[in-house]
């Protein structure tokens, strides 16, 4: 992975925290944002040719997002992953990357479920348990 990308002058407000799904608080990565919106690109094969146009193209939208964030959020803020994915699928659709937001809503979905099927509890746990 590559080092993280600096802010933008134009909204030097940088976050500076993150919290995960498990709680736990990390730092705040542009590059991890960038990072899944190319993922997202390379699925739905927008963005460009090769991988140097879809990664040019992935860090125009992490700009938007970041940029968004900034105007929606206090710099002191601890975001949450929701939001910051909210604010992704946004700046698909604005910038006119509908296929890539659309894989990106799939993804999203498909991992929820998941998250929510890790969660059930099995009878024969519960009753192994009680």
């Amino acid at each position: 992975m590559q080092k993280s990308k600096q802010p933008d002058p134009k909204y030097p407000k940088m976050f500076k925290s993150v919290k995960k799904r498990d709680r736990q608080v990390v730092p705040f990565d542009q590059e991890r944002i960038t990072q899944a919106i190319l993922k997202a690109m390379t699925a739905a094969g927008e963005g460009g040719d090769n991988e140097a146009e879809r990664l040019k193209a992935a860090q125009k939208v992490s700009d938007k997002v970041v940029k968004e964030l900034s105007r929606k959020y206090s710099s002191q803020r601890i975001l949450g992953i929701e939001e910051i994915q909210d604010v992704v699928e946004a700046a698909l659709m604005i910038l006119d990357y509908t296929k890539t937001a659309k894989a990106y809503v799939l993804y999203r979905r498909e991992r929820a479920m998941l998250r929510e099927k890790r969660r059930e509890i099995p009878e024969q746990v519960k009753q192994l348990v009680a």
